[in-house]
C-alpha cells in the first residue's frame, strides 16, 4: 500500500507526458508541416540548373538551401533569444530585489515594533523594580525595629511573667522571620539570573514531588484554610531537575494559596501527552484581568500592589518559575474566568 502511494504520481506524470508529446507530435506533423516546408522554401532555398534532358528538352533543377538568408534568420533569431534572454533575467532580477527589499522592509519594521516593545517591557520592569527596591527598604525598618524594641524590653525586664515574656519571643520571632523574608527577596532581585543556573536532569516521580512541596506549605495553607486536592497519577514521572521543579510548583502553590477563597481547594491534576505531561493548578478566587493576564510572567510584577505581607512577594515568582519551565523545554500559561485561576506547567515526560 504504501509503494503504491509513493508510485502514482510519478506514473501518472509519465502517461501524462507521453500523451502531451504524442499530441504535439501530431500537431506539427499534421497540421504545421506543409506551411511550414512552404515558408521555408520561399524563404531559404533557391533553384539550381542540374542538367539537360534532351529528350525531354528542358533543363533540369533541384531546390538547394540559400545559406546566406539561413544565416542571416540564425543570427537574428540568436540575437532576439539573447535579448529576451537578457530581459527575463533582469525582470526575474528585478522582481527578487523588490521582493527582498519589500521582505527585508518587513522585517526591519517587525524589528524596529519588537525593540520598541522589549524597551517599553524593560522600562515597566525596571520602574517596578526601583518601585519594589524602594517598598522592600522601607518595609525592613519596621520588622527590624520591632525585633529590636521586643529584645529591649525582655533584656530591660528580666522579672516580666512568662506569660508576657513568651508573648514578646513569638512576636520578635515572627518578626524575624518577616525580615529574613525580606531580604531573600533581595536576594532574588540582585542575584536573578537563571541563565547561569545548570540543570541536572533525572527522573523525578510527580507525584511524590507534589506531596514533598505541599507538606512545606502546610503553615501558609493552614493560615488561609486551604487544603490541596493531588489528584496526579502516582505513576507519573518527569525528565527534569527536582530541586529546580520543586521551586516552580512551590511557587505556584504559593501564588494559589495567597489568591484563594479562604477554606476553598487547590487542585492539581495532569494530563498525558506522547512525550509531554500538563500540570494544571487550580484554585478559586477573584477572576484575574484579562491585560494583567498578559504580563503576569513578567518580573517584578504584583498581582496585588497594596503591599499586604501575604502577598506583597518580590513578583519574581511567577517570572522565576517560567524560566525554570523554559530551560526544560516546556512552558507555563495562565487563564482565569469565572473565579478560577488555572497555571498550566508543560513539560517533558519521562519516555
Amino acid at each position: 500500500m504504501k509503494i503504491t502511494k509513493i508510485l502514482w504520481k510519478p506514473a501518472a506524470a509519465a502517461v501524462f507526458s507521453l500523451i502531451g508529446v504524442y499530441l504535439l507530435y501530431g500537431f506539427a506533423d499534421h497540421v504545421l508541416n506543409g506551411m511550414f516546408v512552404d515558408w521555408f522554401t520561399r524563404n531559404f532555398t533557391t533553384t539550381v540548373a542540374a542538367y539537360y534532358d534532351p529528350q525531354a528538352g528542358y533543363v533540369g533543377t533541384h531546390e538547394e538551401i540559400y545559406w546566406p538568408a539561413l544565416k542571416s534568420f540564425l543570427l537574428w533569431t540568436l540575437c532576439l533569444l539573447a535579448v529576451l534572454v537578457a530581459l527575463l533575467i533582469f525582470f526575474l532580477t528585478e522582481r527578487s530585489r523588490r521582493k527582498l527589499k519589500c521582505e527585508q522592509a518587513k522585517e526591519l519594521e517587525k524589528l524596529r515594533v519588537e525593540q520598541k516593545r522589549q524597551q517599553e517591557i524593560l522600562k515597566g520592569e525596571m520602574q517596578r523594580k526601583d518601585d519594589l527596591i524602594a517598598y522592600l527598604a522601607h518595609d525592613l525598618k519596621t520588622p527590624l525595629t520591632s525585633v529590636i524594641g521586643y529584645l529591649s524590653f525582655l533584656t530591660e525586664t528580666p522579672k516580666m511573667p512568662e506569660e508576657q515574656r513568651q508573648k514578646y519571643l513569638d512576636t520578635a520571632l515572627s518578626k524575624s522571620e518577616r525580615l529574613e523574608g525580606l531580604i531573600n527577596e533581595f536576594f532574588d532581585i540582585t542575584r536573578y539570573n537563571l541563565q547561569k543556573i545548570p540543570l541536572e536532569k533525572q527522573k523525578v516521580n510527580l507525584c511524590a514531588l507534589l506531596v514533598q512541596v505541599t507538606e512545606e506549605l502546610y503553615p501558609i495553607l493552614e493560615q488561609h484554610g486551604n487544603t490541596i486536592q493531588n489528584d496526579v497519577d502516582e505513576e507519573e514521572y518527569l525528565y527534569a531537575d527536582p530541586e529546580k521543579m520543586a521551586r516552580v510548583f512551590n511557587n505556584l502553590l504559593k501564588n494559589a494559596a495567597a489568591y484563594s477563597d479562604p477554606g476553598t481547594p487547590i487542585v492539581i491534576r495532569s494530563e498525558r501527552s506522547v512525550d509531554s505531561i500538563s500540570i494544571m493548578i487550580e484554585n478559586t478566587g477573584v477572576t484575574i484581568p484579562e491585560e494583567k493576564l498578559k504580563i503576569i510572567f513578567e518580573k517584578f510584577f504584583r498581582l496585588d500592589s497594596s503591599r499586604a505581607q501575604d502577598t506583597g512577594g518580590s513578583g519574581l515568582g511567577l517570572a522565576i518559575a517560567r524560566e525554570i519551565a523554559r530551560q526544560h523545554g516546556g512552558e507555563i500559561t495562565a487563564k482565569s474566568k469565572d473565579r478560577r485561576t488555572s497555571f498550566a506547567v508543560q513539560l517533558p515526560a519521562w519516555v
